[in-house]
């Protein structure tokens, strides 16, 4: 899994920030603590911490986790984010949260239907009454699969150079998209050196989304087409999903 190799993780997508504006307004809207799930190595955690909110961030790679606790104490916020190891299928807190989020595609870690009700029932025992769940997941773009593309390229201290190369292939019968990263480096005495890492996701269609969650027990299920809240279509490269529980009944 790429997630073995967080430092190569944080290279690839250490600015990224479509979400963050997103994900940050949901605090502010709702406040905080915040609970994120698959928190990867902090970076929505931290830019959170770093807009006034407390996040409590779940990683379930040891690795991620190593690397997450550095730059959160790099940036001097371990007064606000708590990252640890869990699962969030299993996960048992003893507090709740007004918002939990699944940023940056984990819920296509899910891969069964077994997995995805654990996961969603175990948001909703960590969801205050009136708080909400959000997350996002890509939209998967079958006409770049089979085919071996450079992702990235890095010059590194020391001389190091590196390449990322991607290559997709599809599982259509279960809905997984496998992608293997190739990690090239050439060190300065032209020695080349090789990591390979293999990415399984589970993507979904829209209305499967819905289902899943109306089932769980969540109401008022909004899907986007981007974190801008326009309207979804079959086109956009993303889904994202904001869902509420339902209110409880006043005696």
């Amino acid at each position: 899994m790429i997630y073995n190799l967080p430092e190569l993780y944080d290279e690839q997508y250490q600015y990224y920030r479509d979400d963050l504006n997103f994900y940050t307004q949901l605090a502010h809207d709702y406040g905080s603590p915040v609970l994120e799930l698959g928190a990867g190595t902090a970076r929505v955690s931290l830019a959170l911490a770093k807009a006034g909110f407390a996040v409590t961030g779940i990683e379930l790679s040891e690795a991620m986790v190593k690397v997450g606790l550095e730059k959160i104490a790099r940036a001097n916020l371990t007064d606000r984010v708590t990252l640890m190891q869990g699962d969030m299928r299993r996960l048992e807190l003893s507090q709740t949260f007004p918002v939990v989020i699944a940023p940056f595609n984990t819920l296509m870690h899910t891969y069964t239907l077994q997995n995805q009700d654990a996961t969603l029932a175990s948001v909703k025992r960590h969801l205050e009454p009136g708080g909400v769940f959000a997350f996002d997941v890509y939209t998967p773009n079958f006409r770049d699969l089979n085919v071996l593309k450079r992702e990235a390229e890095w010059e590194h201290v020391g001389g190091k150079h590196a390449e990322l190369f991607l290559y997709q292939s599809l599982d259509a019968d279960n809905q997984i998209l496998e992608s293997r990263y190739y990690l090239d480096t050439v060190r300065e005495d032209g020695t080349l050196t090789r990591q390979t890492s293999t990415l399984k996701q589970r993507f979904y269609t829209r209305f499967e989304l819905e289902r899943l969650l109306y089932g769980a027990g969540f109401q008022n299920v909004q899907i986007y087409g981007g974190f801008d809240k326009r309207r979804y279509g079959a086109k956009e490269p993303v889904m994202v999903v904001v869902a509420r529980p339902p209110r409880p009944h006043l005696q």
